[in-house]
């Protein structure tokens, strides 16, 4: 295990920066700022789904092919979304272990996802439909968390939530 890994590898950067690429870091959500969001977060990781311990961490990957189908399997095109929201999975699909990596669909009550059963576990995905706003915020704490943290293909990562 290297104790440091010093690059210009992050894309969006072009400075040099040295990160410790074994440690975890927090990608935090605002309960405040995006409520169904962090609803949903906290729900899937009580249902044992990884990302908020040191022991099970997620991890990022650069895939493109791996993130859109992490997206359509959690959240399929043809589902019908209510008014205003869009399908939220997690693991987040910029996540290794997303449902790409086995495991099976679950959801909550209030997710308005029909006919897919809440369960528990290590594997598989969580899905639920929340606003369009906490979506749009999501996307953008990621990104920026990845840049900043300079996150590469396999960083680990874990996913926190904040009042």
């Amino acid at each position: 295990m290297n104790e440091f890994r010093c690059d210009r590898a992050t894309l969006g950067r072009n400075d040099i920066g040295c990160v410790i690429p074994w440690y975890a870091s927090p990608l935090i959500y605002s309960k405040s700022r995006a409520p169904q969001l962090a609803s949903h977060v906290t729900r899937a990781q009580n249902s044992g789904l990884p990302g908020a311990s040191f022991k099970h961490p997620l991890h990022r990957t650069t895939d493109e092919a791996r993130r859109k189908r992490n997206r359509d399997l959690a959240c399929p095109d043809g589902e019908t979304r209510p008014p205003g929201k869009t399908c939220d999975e997690y693991p987040v699909a910029t996540s290794q272990e997303g449902l790409a990596s086995g495991g099976k669909r679950r959801t909550f009550p209030g997710c308005s996802i029909p006919n897919v059963p809440s369960r528990t576990g290590l594997k598989g995905a969580s899905a639920c439909m929340i606003h369009k706003a906490d979506q749009d915020y999501q996307g953008g704490k990621n990104n920026a968390f990845y840049r900043s943290e300079r996150m590469l293909e396999g960083d680990p990562f874990r996913v926190l939530i904040e009042n």
